[in-house]
């Protein structure tokens, strides 16, 4: 990057970025899985009505989207649900962090997944997901019957899920040459479900591509790539 690129940036960055503190961070085992909790003392959590996306700086001019997951809008608090098991700088900077660290990003935003009253939710994704569905489900509360399945390549991590969140969302080992996913669904009955799909784009193109072929389904279906 050129100094007159740096120069700018430096500046668009003094104009708009804000802070957060770090409050804990939870490490799976291994350590290819975080959950990282969050203050944010700027963000009104309260006009959240769809899941958010918060674009966070993890080293110089360079930014990774998150999902905002287990927010409380009283005390301004949220938590990062973040896979490191891809090599890069976001995998390097979540395994950095550590309890009193203050966070720079840019800003929050919505993304085009919203709970529908009265619908059954079907979530399908991998690990990249989790925080995802967990805010879909928070913003379910009372409104629809949120219910899938996300796929582990490790079991202990697997483990890890069902000991600590709710078992609306099956956790499904990755298998060599077949995608679990689809092997899940094929076991499920499905009708006028909104299925949201999430994570790994190629393998969500696969899903959405078999849910399209599967005749007994006349639902919607949502969804929200984060890599390739």
């Amino acid at each position: 990057m050129n100094i007159i690129k740096r120069k700018v940036l430096s500046v668009f960055e003094n104009q708009v970025l804000k802070q957060g503190c770090v409050l804990e961070v939870r490490a799976w085992n291994p350590a290819t899985f975080f959950e990282v909790d969050l203050h944010l003392p700027d963000v009104n959590m309260e006009k959240w009505n769809s899941v958010q996306h918060i674009k966070i700086k993890v080293s110089a001019y360079t930014y990774r989207d998150y999902t905002p997951a287990l927010w409380d809008a009283e005390t301004h608090t949220c938590t990062l649900c973040i896979n490191s098991s891809q090599n890069g700088p976001g995998s390097a900077w979540v395994s950095s962090l550590k309890r009193g660290d203050t966070i720079s990003y840019i800003g929050i935003g919505s993304t085009f997944h919203k709970p529908v009253a009265d619908r059954r939710l079907l979530c399908l994704g991998d690990t990249s997901s989790i925080g995802h569905f967990l805010a879909l489900k928070q913003l379910a509360l009372g409104i629809g019957d949120v219910y899938g399945a996300i796929s582990f390549s490790l079991e202990s991590h697997a483990r890890e899920f069902s000991d600590y969140f709710d078992t609306y969302l099956q956790p499904v080992q990755e298998k060599k040459w077949d995608l679990s996913l689809v092997s899940w669904l094929d076991q499920q009955e499905l009708s006028n479900e909104i299925v949201y799909i999430a994570g790994h784009i190629p393998t969500a193109i696969q899903l959405r591509r078999h849910l399209k072929q599967r005749e007994d389904f006349n639902g919607d279906i949502k969804l929200q790539g984060f890599w390739g």
